[in-house]
C-alpha cells in the first residue's frame, strides 16, 4: 500500500478537491460548537465547548497533517477521507448533546476518526519513519480512548473531567510528538518529509472556513430578529470586525507563514507552529461569533461577564495567537498586537457600564487599528529572525 498510496519524498502536494469536500463537515462542527455556547453562556457550558473545540481541531489538523504524506488520487486515499468525513459528520451531530444524551455518538465518530487515520497511516508509510511514528500515535489514541470511553460511561462532573483530562493527555501527545517509553520519538521535526505549501494551503482553507462561520452565524442572528437598526449597526460593526480578522491573518502573519515554510529544508517545525496558531484562532472565533450573536439579537442589553469575556477574550486570544506564532517565526513581534492586548483589557473595563453594541464596536475597533497597522507597514520588509 506505500507505494500505491503514499507521497512520495520531496514530491509537491496541491489541496485536492476532496479535502475542500472533507472541511465543509467542519463549518457544520465550527457551527454546532457556537450554537452550543450561546445556549447558556456560562463557565460550565464554556469549558464543554472548549473541551469538544479542542478535540474538533485535532481530528481536523491530524487528519490535514496525515493525508499530506498521501497521494489523494489513489482509490484508497479517496475512501479513506470520505469514511473519515462521515466519523466527522457522527463527531458534528452530537456535539449540541455531547454532555446529555449523545455522548457515545459523540465518542464514537472522535474515535473511528483517530484510530482509522492511525491504522491506515501505519500501513500506508510501512518502511518510512513516519509509519512508525504513527504506531506511537495509535497508542497514544487508544489510550486517551479510554478516556473519552470513561467519560462517555459517567455523567455530569465526571464526565467533563474525565474528557477534560483526555483533551489535555491528546494535546501533551502532540507536544511530545507521541514519544512512548522504550520507543521514544520515532520522527522530529527536521526530518518529517512534509510538504509544506500544502499544510500551510489547508490551514488557510480551514481559517476561512471558521471565519466563514462567523459570518453565518451573525447573519443568521440578524435574520432571526426583527429590523431595527440599532441590530443592523451592530450587524456592521461585527462584520467589520469579522473583515478586521481576515485583513490581521492575511496581510502580514500568514504570508510570513509561508515564506518561512518555502525557505526551510523541512516544514514541520512551520507546520507545528501553524497548527497551534490555527488551534487558539478557531477557540477565538467561537467566541467572537457568539458575543457578535448576542449584540444583534440584544444590542441594547447590559452586558454580562460572560459577554464580555468573550467579546475582548476572543479578539485578545486571536492577538495571542498571532504574537507566540510571529515571536517563533521572527524572533520579534510587531508592536501593534501587544498594544492591540492592552486596548482589549482597558476597553473592556471601560465598556462595563455600557450596552452589548458599545462592546463588540469597542473589539471591533481594536482589530480595525491592528488591521491598519499592518497595512501601512505593507512596504516594510520583514525583519530577519534574531536568535
Amino acid at each position: 500500500m506505500r507505494i500505491a498510496v503514499s507521497r512520495a519524498p520531496g514530491a509537491e502536494r496541491d489541496v485536492s478537491p476532496l479535502e475542500l469536500f472533507f472541511d465543509l463537515v467542519y463549518v457544520f462542527a465550527i457551527g454546532q460548537l457556537s450554537h452550543h455556547l450561546l445556549e447558556h453562556v456560562d463557565l460550565r457550558t464554556g469549558a464543554e465547548t472548549v473541551i469538544m473545540a479542542l478535540a474538533v481541531v485535532y481530528a481536523w489538523y491530524m487528519v490535514a497533517w496525515g493525508a499530506n504524506w498521501l497521494n489523494p488520487d489513489r482509490l484508497p486515499v479517496r475512501v479513506l477521507l470520505v469514511g473519515l468525513m462521515f466519523a466527522s459528520l457522527l463527531m458534528s451531530v452530537a456535539i449540541a448533546d455531547a454532555f446529555d444524551g449523545r455522548a457515545w455518538l459523540f465518542v464514537t465518530g472522535y474515535l473511528l476518526l483517530q484510530v482509522g487515520r492511525s491504522a491506515f497511516l501505519i500501513v500506508a508509510l510501512r518502511g518510512r519513519v513516519q509509519g512508525e511514528h504513527f504506531v506511537n500515535d495509535l497508542v497514544w489514541e487508544l489510550l486517551t480512548g479510554c478516556l473519552w470511553v470513561a467519560g462517555a460511561i459517567a455523567d455530569g462532573d465526571a464526565r467533563l473531567a474525565l474528557w477534560g483530562l483526555a483533551v489535555v493527555a491528546t494535546y501533551v501527545g502532540v507536544s511530545a510528538l507521541h514519544w512512548l517509553p522504550g520507543r521514544g520519538r520515532r520522527m522530529d521535526l527536521e526530518h518529517t518529509e512534509i510538504a509544506g505549501g500544502h499544510l500551510i494551503e489547508r490551514f488557510r482553507l480551514f481559517f476561512i472556513i471558521a471565519l466563514g462561520e462567523t459570518v453565518l452565524t451573525t447573519g443568521t442572528a440578524f435574520a432571526g430578529e426583527p429590523f431595527e437598526l440599532e441590530r443592523l449597526l451592530a450587524l456592521a460593526i461585527s462584520f467589520a470586525g469579522t473583515v478586521a480578522l481576515w485583513w490581521c491573518y492575511f496581510q502580514r502573519a500568514e504570508g510570513i507563514g509561508v515564506e518561512i515554510a518555502e525557505a526551510a529544508d523541512d516544514a514541520g517545525a512551520v507546520g507545528l507552529w501553524g497548527t497551534w496558531t490555527l488551534t487558539l484562532i478557531v477557540l477565538a472565533l467561537i467566541g467572537i461569533a457568539v458575543g457578535d450573536e448576542l449584540a444583534i439579537a440584544h444590542p441594547g442589553d447590559d452586558p454580562t461577564l460572560g459577554f464580555t469575556i468573550l467579546t475582548f477574550g476572543g479578539p485578545a486570544l486571536f492577538l495571542l495567537a498571532q504574537v507566540l506564532f510571529l515571536r517563533e517565526a521572527l524572533g520579534q513581534v510587531p508592536r501593534s498586537r501587544p498594544l492591540g492586548l492592552a486596548a482589549l483589557a482597558i476597553l473592556a473595563l471601560a465598556t462595563a457600564p455600557l450596552t452589548l453594541i458599545a462592546g463588540i464596536a469597542a473589539s471591533s475597533g481594536v482589530l480595525v487599528a491592528v488591521a491598519i497597522s499592518d497595512t501601512v507597514r505593507e512596504g516594510d520588509q520583514a525583519p530577519s529572525r534574531s536568535g
